[in-house]
């Protein structure tokens, strides 16, 4: 009986000294759960709100914006732990600004015509300085314009007056709805102006107009009409457009690179008036800093673009077709001149319309 009694000790004293390990035990983890979501509160806490930008561009931009956003986004919140998403809006760009006038909120706008600035500075949206803010006048990239023709080029264009020639029929843009349009009238228009003087200029536009099988509001459109739906001989269009178009098909469409060409600036701008009303500008400007860095001078380049980072042009560089006179802008006066002088309504593009139905 004494032996069974200290048996029955025994067990007692440890059961109860594994009841106590348990509850330890169970302690002990509790406090480090509690200790756990302690830290993901503090850091939760701690970490930005994430923050929504809207990009507003020209169309034929956004398969570049599609690669340059991720790399923004994964860069901004490695380095600030917040989180970006984006809007975006790609159309003509002539209406993306009248877009903005109209309620478009956008954060950022990404442009192909400098010009397109200029209501949005008049009516208050952005600051009158914006082209100073940044690198080469707020242009990350520039590229030239290019005469894409049917395979094996049967109409033999090789320059800009063979746009002119009988028999050709052209893809255009509406220069009152795109950037792109404008660029390559003038492209043309100023090539033959500055080699033969004004009167060849206007018989060369003249022709041009009289040529168009099909006038479109976009670079996009442009260009889905003359690859997609077979229309027309050629196309005016950006460099970087039919480079990114050629890696898009199985048959690469032949282009010509004019040797008397024009230099295409793609400003981009924080919306002020946006940005300060909902609290982005640090966000949106960061963004607009991001395209002069080296990645995004690299993918400006894969797109097609001719980026101002050397490093980033030269490991592209066998996609450029040389040119031999390139033109800025400031060659005809700005654009200010030239629109008025081309593009307003009564001025030269709009007498050669009204004379090919004579």
């Amino acid at each position: 009986m004494r032996r069974r009694s200290v048996l029955h000790a025994a067990l007692f004293a440890v059961g109860l000294w594994i009841a106590a390990c348990t509850q330890a035990q169970q302690s002990g983890q509790g406090g480090q759960d509690q200790a756990a979501e302690t830290q993901t509160a503090t850091q939760a806490a701690q970490s930005p709100a994430a923050v929504e930008l809207t990009l507003v561009s020209y169309g034929v931009a956004k398969p570049l914006y599609s690669k340059i956003i991720p790399a923004f986004q994964a860069e901004w919140q490695e380095k600030t732990g917040q989180q970006v998403t984006f809007k975006e809006s790609y159309g003509a760009s002539g209406a993306q600004t009248r877009a903005i006038l109209g309620g478009l909120a956008a954060d950022v706008l990404a442009q192909n015509l400098q010009s397109n600035l200029d209501p949005l500075v008049e009516k208050g949206f952005v600051n009158g300085n914006w082209a100073e803010r940044l690198p080469n006048q707020a242009s990350p990239a520039s590229t030239v314009m290019v005469l894409v023709t049917r395979p094996g080029n049967p109409k033999q264009i090789r320059d800009w007056q063979d746009l002119a020639k009988d028999g050709v029929s052209i893809v255009a843009i509406n220069p009152q709805t795109s950037g792109n349009a404008r660029w390559g009238i003038l492209a043309g228009y100023g090539a033959v102006l500055k080699d033969e003087g004004e009167q060849a200029a206007n018989a060369y536009l003249n022709g041009f107009a009289k040529n168009i099988k099909t006038l479109v509001s976009s670079g996009r459109e442009a260009t889905d009409a003359f690859v997609k739906n077979k229309i027309g001989d050629v196309l005016v269009t950006f460099e970087n457009e039919i480079i990114f178009t050629n890696d898009a098909i199985p048959d690469d469409y032949p282009y010509v690179v004019p040797s008397r060409n024009i230099r295409v600036d793609f400003p981009v701008a924080v919306v002020d008036k946006i940005v300060d009303q909902r609290g982005t500008r640090e966000v949106a400007a960061a963004f607009t800093e991001f395209l002069f860095t080296p990645k995004a001078q690299a993918i400006f380049a894969q797109a097609g673009y001719r980026p101002i980072d050397q490093q980033a042009y030269a490991q592209k560089s066998s996609q450029y077709q040389p040119v031999d006179k390139l033109y800025t802008i400031a060659d005809f006066g700005g654009w200010q001149t030239v629109n008025k002088k081309l593009f307003a309504d009564g001025g030269l593009f709009d007498a050669a319309q009204a004379a090919r139905s004579q």
